[in-house]
Order: structure tokens, then sequence, then C-alpha cells
């Protein structure tokens, strides 16, 4: 027969004299995890670069064969792409004081135009206020004319054909 093993609830001794944080018992295993962590990640790169030794022996060789097609294709960028952004990039930044000179001559011209255009009805409001208008929106415009109208003569050529 074997021993019982029984476990006992009370504190002990030691376990008094010790009060150490709960973080102090987390720490070692961390430290066992991060090792064993690191020490698989060297070993994995290891495997991995020897498998791939092959394929680095290839790439000189591939890389000679599309040589003339990514030379094509650098040409074809270089003129259609690279080209045109230097030259738009070159004229945009050579004209940029320009395009801001404009642009706050043409912001403080509207500001002084709606600014003088509001100061003027002020102004004339208060020098020579309008009269209010008695007709409605409905009724026609009079002529303010005192000169007699003339008649408009009958066209002739309705007359004649």
């Amino acid at each position: 027969m074997e021993p019982a093993v029984t476990a006992s609830l009370l504190p002990t001794a030691t376990a008094q004299l010790t009060t150490q944080p709960p973080i102090t018992q987390i720490i070692p295993i961390l430290r066992a995890t991060f090792s064993v962590l690191r020490t698989f990640l060297s070993q994995a790169a290891r495997v991995v670069l020897a498998l791939a030794t092959p394929f680095f022996i290839l790439v000189p060789l591939i890389s000679g064969l599309f040589a003339p097609v990514t030379l094509i294709f650098h040409i074809i960028l270089d003129a259609t792409v690279y080209t045109p952004y230097k030259i738009i990039y070159s004229v945009t930044a050579a004209l940029y004081p320009l395009y801001i000179f404009c642009a706050v001559a043409c912001i403080c011209g509207a500001v002084l135009g709606v600014l003088g255009r509001y100061l003027i009805t002020l102004s004339n409001n208060v020098i020579a206020p309008t009269p209010e208008l008695a007709m409605t929106a409905t009724e026609p415009l009079q002529a303010t004319s005192t000169r007699p109208r003339k008649r408009r003569r009958q066209g002739s050529f309705a007359e004649d054909s």
C-alpha cells in the first residue's frame, strides 16, 4: 500500500515569511518561455536558410534571363511615368509662388469686392433711403417716361405676299 498524501490547508511558516507579489512568480515563467521561443526562432531561421540555398543559386540565372524584359519595362516606365512626373513636379514647384500670389490676390479681391458692395449699399441706404414700393410682384411695371409712345408700323412684307 502506498502512504496517503494529505494536503495541508494551513499556512506554513515559510509561506508567512515570504510575502512576494504575484508578478515575481510570473517572471521565471516568462524568461523560460522567451528562451524557448528564441531558440525555436533561431533554429527555424537556420532551417529556412538551408532550404532556400538552392533558390539563392538560381536567382542570378533567373535575373539574367529576365534582364531584357526588366530593362524594357524600366524604359517604358521611365518614358511614361517617371519623366512626366518629374516635369510636372518641376513646373509646379517653379510656379508655386505665382499660384500663391494669384490665389491671395483673388481672395483679397473677392473680399474687398463683397465688402465694398456691402458698404456702398449701406451708405446709400443711410444717405438716401429708397421708398417702399407699393406695387406687388404680380403687377406689371409701368413706364415712367412722359414721352408719348410711337406706334409700330405694320409690316409690308406680310401684306404683299
